[in-house]
């Protein structure tokens, strides 16, 4: 993300800037410090897009996998019904179905519960993500 990359000139303008003799602080050009700000602020509505695209994101996920599991709930029906059909093998037939039923559905919650986690993740990472270079940026105008 170019939020961090201005950050980090943003710092390495502090570090490299004249000290003020006995008091802790630094002089900065002015003008350098309002042009890093000001690329900081372009980028934020870039990084929320990215993080909105992400959260857009996990409504499809979820739907690909509840299409998913609806597709393999219908194919154990489907092969439950046929196997039902035969007359020869129907007990067993039945049986069956019931497994292939069981196993559609235990998998398409671990699908679900899946798209689910890996959404979380991907929301939690870029909230955690903005949330310090919030802090950064915080930390750097009360320096400033």
């Amino acid at each position: 993300m170019e939020v961090m990359r201005y950050i980090e000139d943003l710092k390495d303008l502090l570090e490299v800037s004249s000290t003020i003799p006995l008091t802790g602080k630094v002089m900065v050009d002015k003008e350098e410090v309002n042009e890093l700000l000001n690329q900081i602020e372009s980028q934020f509505p870039q990084d929320l897009a990215e993080a909105q695209s992400i959260r857009d994101r996990k409504d499809e996920i979820v739907n690909e996998a509840n299409m998913q599991a609806k597709q393999i709930i219908q194919a154990a029906h489907v092969e439950a019904q046929k196997l039902v059909n035969e007359d020869e093998i129907t007990l067993a037939a039945q049986e069956q179905a019931r497994e292939i039923m069981n196993r559609a559905e235990i998998e398409s919650d671990q699908i679900r519960l899946s798209a689910r986690d890996y959404v979380d993740n991907m929301l939690e990472n870029t909230q955690v993500h903005l949330s310090d270079m919030i802090k950064t940026i915080n930390e750097n105008r009360k320096e400033l």
